[in-house]
């Protein structure tokens, strides 16, 4: 895989998908994230997440921590 390219994936999920954040009430939720309106390519969809963040290097999702705070 291109370097470029592994590199750019693996931020789509470290810096976008793969942040939590926890609600006023405490719930976690993404508060962004990729959807299918299609119920028939949503497994496969999610399937193909998942490989793209497997061979990335990205890590798991984590909760987000405020730099700023």
């Amino acid at each position: 895989m291109n370097d470029e390219l592994k590199e750019c994936v693996k931020s789509f999920f470290e810096d976008f998908l793969n942040i939590r954040e926890e609600s006023d009430s405490g719930r976690m939720f993404a508060p962004i994230h990729v959807s299918c309106c299609r119920a028939m390519h949503c497994v496969a969809l999610a399937d193909l997440l998942e490989r793209m963040r497997v061979l990335s290097g990205a890590s798991l999702p984590r909760k987000y921590e405020n730099e700023n705070a």
